[in-house]
């Protein structure tokens, strides 16, 4: 534990990365607890977790997401932002949608999950895939400048289960077999935008054919984490995953080998959530899952991500 600009830091529990952070006042925030904060991001990998004894409210949350850079629009409420153009929308530009969005008083900026509505809290129908595992992935990679960081504060926590794993992969990359490393160093991944991590396909979306002609974005699976200096493996997530320029079977057997080396325990931490929380993690460094809920149960989070910038090779 340490005490610095009036915050207290604590590593997370059983974690080989990733502190937690006390004593934010998130309409207070001062210079030095600024630069105390992105320390604490360099020291522990990216990953922090705010803990206060209460709910915050929206301002807040956006006032702590400015830490970390400039707000990003959530995701599947933009034309080409997780979200199919419907058929006499094309002409409009991100400003009037934005513009829209706020006359019809949407938080563009402001995503929520869960199985409650966001206005009165009371339960709504989900997909029964909803309650399962989600799969590990980075936010939003299937664009072409996916967001850096994203923001979850817990509203709503199931007495059991719900909890989020994240896996480093800095320290995946840290630690990858050189004949896996020379088979990788120039390729890139196709990240899917078909689906979203609880399998569920997103709004307007079809299941393509094979993972060859599914709907995404190709990236460097070795990438450079600018405000760092670290090396990263960037993967998005394994579903309709691909690597361009090869044979589907091979691009399979590649990606499994991947994957199974990025997601072994030693680089992985699973946070049990506490109501009021705001976790903080960078895309870049880092992927992250769910793990099931019970279908009784409630769970419901706040989410926010900032812009991020062209994913630059390793």
């Amino acid at each position: 534990m340490a005490e610095t600009a009036r915050l207290t830091v604590t590593p997370l529990e059983g974690a080989r990365f990733g502190a937690e952070i006390s004593g934010l006042e998130p309409r207070e925030i001062t210079d030095a607890q600024r630069e105390a904060i992105w320390q604490v991001y360099r020291d522990r990998h990216g990953l922090i977790c705010f803990a206060f004894d209460r709910m915050i409210e929206e301002d807040e949350l956006h006032a702590i997401t400015r830490i970390f850079g400039e707000k990003e629009v959530a995701p599947g409420l933009i034309n080409g932002m997780g979200k199919m153009t419907p058929e006499g929308e094309a002409h409009l530009t991100f400003e009037e949608q934005i513009s829209r969005l706020e006359a019809e008083g949407v938080d563009p900026y402001m995503t929520f999950i869960g199985n409650l509505d966001p206005k009165t809290l009371q339960r709504k129908e989900r997909e029964k895939k909803f309650f399962g595992e989600w799969e590990w992935h980075s936010d939003m990679s299937y664009v072409p400048v996916p967001p850096t960081f994203s923001l979850l504060h817990a509203r709503v926590i199931p007495a059991e289960g719900g909890d989020t794993g994240f896996c480093s992969q800095v320290m995946a990359a840290q630690a990858l077999p050189a004949e896996l490393r020379a088979r990788i160093a120039s390729r890139t991944a196709k990240h899917d935008s078909t689906y979203g991590s609880s399998g569920e396909l997103r709004p307007g979306m079809s299941p393509p054919p094979s993972p060859i002609e599914a709907m995404g974005h190709a990236h460097p699976i070795l990438r450079k984490v600018p405000t760092t200096g670290d090396e990263a493996i960037f993967l998005g997530r394994r579903t309709n995953g691909y690597i361009p320029g090869l044979p589907l079977k091979e691009s399979e057997a590649l990606l499994d080998e991947i994957w199974a080396h990025a997601t072994q325990p030693q680089f992985c931490y699973r946070h049990k959530w506490q109501v009021g929380q705001v976790v903080v993690w960078d895309n870049r460094m880092l992927l992250h899952m769910r793990h099931p809920v019970d279908e009784d149960l409630n769970r419901f989070m706040w989410r926010t991500q900032t812009k991020g910038e062209a994913v630059i090779p390793a």
